[in-house]
């Protein structure tokens, strides 16, 4: 084993490291330089990483590149100690070869996974200490582990010193590298073999922004630079010029107070490269502008107790119609109402707040205004989609005397009742304007395909239209139709998958189904209790299938946890995305379970048989702000045959929704969704649902509530 010991540069950072712990005094976190991101997209120097971490849910985006290589980076500091990485790098002018013969591949392109840890923060006289692991599942190609201190001298110093196999060794062993492998994790090699020293200095110079940095790198770019073969079969081999003259990497990065920051290095005694990052963080509230709530109407302190209100002629009506107007001021209507001389229970229609808080807030505002003194509890029940998900009880007085109070936001959260609600009691009116209804829209769509391995990025977009026919609450029939203007494959090749093509055709559906009908359902969404949901839908589910989806979710608004399960009978539709259908028919279903955490983690398993035939499970986490962001990832393990299923081995990916609420600084609930997966592969497929139970009612449930419970006064 070779040891850093031998490396003179790496000497003198660990004697400065060493230095720091008798010599530098306690120093806060505000007065220690900001992590910065590396070449690799991930916080660190260069190309050497550091131990630090990004501030808490940090979301940046890392593109650089040199010589031949260009690296784009996305990466999530998914707890304050555990960041994530999903990188994709393109390696121009590769040739590879493989079992069946030679073939040129001018351009190759690799996908990663990083993960790293911080075992130890920074104090006074000790660095931060973390573990990483580098490309951990995949070809292997930047596969490194490694374990590195960072300490900061002061406001405007930092060192860093650190240990690193696999790629970050001395040297790296290329047999291991294999370009069919792909999506499985090479645990069998990490912190073995040799080890390699690392180290560096990252400078703040006087002016605001503007930073130096210098490392000594272990790696050593062999397989870039040499002809590598594995058993003969594999053959991957390098045309590029690029040379590695030096292991002494210099640079200088510019970062904006918008959070851009912009590098250029200068490389192995050979290369110029450049890097470009930004960052967003969802726990900063960009807030946005509305209407300012109406004032609660308070009661004046001999208010009249008296209930004869209750038996003037109309009043039920009257009631609904001034609660319906002051409801329309915010974009929200009234689903049902019952009442009597003290209690009031209201279920709306809310089309504006993403916060169900806010909506809850504005409704019990507007109560106070229209009934009378007597009545003192209101229970304000959201209908999503036609379903009532949670009741919600607020004491008139409580809104009355904490309106204004410094802490009333808490103190009226420890006084609400949060429960499942069952069915409108007798006497409830409903009103009769609502249904049927009928709504429909025209806008342009976009869409971006990332990670083909032939055309690893494309843009697709045209001009969608939508429609719902509404028929009562819970019952619609809805569909859409696109026509494209730019295709990302025009001449799509025929899949070559070993399951049943329940996905990788989707290139002869963008071919053939231009224009053509997307969906067209109908779907009844019940419950079958007061906390039972049921849904049922048939037709064209997606643009690849139709049938019939039937689901049921066993859901308390009060618990952070629940249970469902779904059936499917569907067959795929042809390609011309008309009313056609294909001869593949399939039964597929899941059984699920959610559970949610007090700090935002959301964890869903699903267990079941999916559109290709084969049996596993899909394993979910996202993480979920009170502002609607959501980041997750998901991996789906199934008994699909690894050969069969192609390279990727297993379905993966990320995925990330923003609302446009904090984008455009307007109350909205639609958000933008993406998600980036490694390749589309026909294993671990499920359908394409849009109204799933779950997601439909989370948000009006008490976990979900209670994190933006904040804006019930906004």
């Amino acid at each position: 084993m070779k040891t850093f010991l031998t490396k003179p540069v790496f000497i003198g950072c660990a004697s400065i490291l060493a230095y720091s712990v008798s010599a530098i005094a306690l120093q806060s976190q505000e007065t220690r330089m900001a992590p910065s991101l590396g070449m690799f997209g991930t916080t660190g120097l260069i190309d050497m990483p550091t131990a630090e971490s990004q501030p808490d849910a940090e979301l940046t985006t890392n593109i650089s590149a040199f010589s031949d290589f260009t690296r784009g980076t996305f990466s999530f500091q998914i707890t304050p100690r555990l960041s994530g990485s999903f990188r994709y790098a393109k390696l121009n002018n590769w040739a590879v070869s493989g079992p069946g013969g030679p073939f040129t591949n001018p351009d190759y392109f690799d996908r990663s996974f990083d993960f790293q840890y911080r075992l130890l923060d920074e104090r006074s006289y000790l660095p931060a200490v973390a573990v990483g692991l580098r490309d951990f599942m995949g070809t292997g190609l930047y596969s490194s582990q490694y374990l590195v201190a960072t300490k900061n001298l002061g406001s405007k110093l930092k060192v860093t010193g650190g240990l690193g196999w696999g790629r970050l060794s001395d040297t790296m062993d290329v047999t291991a590298i294999d370009s069919t492998l792909g999506g499985s994790p090479n645990i069998g090699s990490w912190f073995r073999g040799d080890v390699g020293g690392f180290g560096g200095i990252e400078w703040q110079t006087p002016v605001e922004g503007l930073r130096l940095k210098a490392e000594y790198s272990s790696d050593h770019y062999v397989l870039e630079n040499e002809l590598t073969t594995r058993d003969g079969q594999n053959r991957m081999r390098p045309a590029a010029s690029f040379e590695r003259k030096s292991p002494i990497n210099l640079g200088v990065e510019y970062r904006t107070k918008r959070g851009m920051q912009f590098g250029a290095y200068y490389l192995y005694g050979s290369e110029v490269g450049v890097s470009f990052s930004t960052a967003l963080n969802p726990k900063r509230n960009n807030g946005f502008v509305d209407r300012a709530p109406t004032p609660v109407h308070a009661r004046g302190s001999n208010y009249s107790g008296s209930t004869d209100w209750t038996q003037i002629a109309g009043i039920q009506d009257k009631a609904r119609e001034q609660l319906d107007k002051e409801l329309n001021k915010d974009k929200m209507r009234v689903e049902a109402l019952h009442f009597n001389g003290v209690h009031a229970e209201v279920r709306i229609q809310n089309r504006k707040y993403l916060a169900v808080a806010q909506a809850v807030g504005r409704t019990a505002r507007a109560m106070a205004k229209v009934f009378p003194d007597s009545v003192e509890s209101f229970t304000i029940v959201p209908v999503n989609n036609g379903l009532a998900s949670s009741a919600i009880t607020i004491q008139r007085h409580d809104l009355e005397t904490l309106e204004n109070h410094v802490n009333g936001s808490e103190l009226l959260a420890g006084r609400v009742d949060i429960s499942d609600v069952g069915k409108l009691p007798v006497g409830g009116l409903r009103p009769t304007d609502l249904y049927p209804r009928f709504t429909w829209g025209i806008a342009p769509y976009f869409g971006i395909q990332l990670f083909d391995s032939t055309n690893p990025f494309a843009l697709s977009g045209g001009i969608r239209g939508t429609a719902q026919y509404q028929i009562s609450s819970g019952l619609s029939v809805s569909g859409s139709i696109a026509k494209s203007f730019v295709t990302a494959d025009k001449n799509p090749s025929p899949s070559a998958s070993g399951l049943e093509h329940v996905r990788t055709d989707i290139g002869q559906y963008n071919l053939h189904g231009d224009p053509g009908i997307e969906k067209l359902s109908a779907d009844y969404v019940f419950k079958l209790g007061p906390a039972v949901y049921g849904r049922i839908s048939a037709g064209y589910l997606e643009r690849m299938f139709g049938g019939v989806s039937t689901e049921v979710l066993w859901k308390r608004a009060d618990l952070n946890w629940g249970l469902g399960a779904e059936l499917n009978y569907v067959k795929q539709r042809e390609f011309r995305q008309l009313f056609g259908f294909q001869d593949y028919s399939i039964a597929t279903g899941h059984v699920s379970a959610y559970y949610e955490t007090k700090n935002g983690f959301e964890f869903q398993v699903d267990v079941g048989r999916y559109l290709a035939g084969d049996v596993g499970a899909t394993f979910s986490v996202d993480r979920s702000f009170d502002n609607g962001w959501r980041v997750g990832a998901y991996a789906t393990l199934t008994d699909a045959d690894s050969a069969l299923f192609g390279e990727g081995r297993f379905d993966k990916g990320v995925r990330l929704e923003i609302p446009l609420n904090w984008a455009l600084g307007t109350a909205s609930q639609s958000s933008i969704k993406t998600a980036l997966t490694s390749l589309v592969r026909d294993g671990g497929q499920r359908l394409t649902i849009d109204n799933r139970l779950y997601e439909t009612v989370r948000d009006s449930h008490a976990r979900k509530i209670s994190g933006a419970w904040g804006r019930i006064w906004q």
